[in-house]
């Protein structure tokens, strides 16, 4: 996969494997002797601080509007 590894301008090697290995989630595979931990989720950059995505926020405005999904 890295033979393929497509660097954009602007951009070094080492910061088109860093995006790489942050789409493909790297940091939480599990390692040997290690137990796997939950990946970290990535947040949009034009979000605020809080927002948890549109899942959660939608979950959340359900259960504040007192609807009950059956």
């Amino acid at each position: 996969m890295l033979q393929r590894l497509i660097v954009r301008e602007g951009q070094t090697e080492e910061q088109a494997r860093a995006r790489f290995d942050a789409d493909l989630g790297v940091s939480a595979w599990a390692l040997p002797g290690r137990e796997r931990r939950e990946p970290e989720p990535v947040q949009d950059p034009g979000a605020p601080w809080w927002w948890a995505g549109a899942e959660d926020a939608s979950q959340s405005w359900i259960t504040a509007m007192g609807v009950t999904l059956t």
